[in-house]
């Protein structure tokens, strides 16, 4: 995963919700493109709790291990 990845994800039109996984376990949900970003040297991305807009994480690119479109859609099983 690269810092230009995730800039791209961020400017993906129509925006599509991701969450990053880290090499330790973590994830974090990006649910909108105003609640994170990749800072210019591209080496690390602050993500912004959607809870607390005070509250923000520097998480270092290189422990990104993937990202993946949140499904905001009920599926079948969950909608019944």
């Amino acid at each position: 995963m690269t810092g230009e990845q995730i800039r791209e994800q961020l400017r993906v039109m129509p925006f599509r919700p991701f969450r990053l996984s880290l090499a330790d376990q973590r994830t974090y949900e990006v649910r909108h493109p105003d609640f994170a970003m990749v800072v210019p040297s591209r080496r690390h991305v602050i993500v912004f709790s959607m809870d607390n807009l005070e509250s923000w994480c520097m998480i270092d690119v290189g422990l990104i291990v993937s990202l993946e479109p949140i499904d905001d859609q009920p599926s079948a099983s969950q909608a019944a």
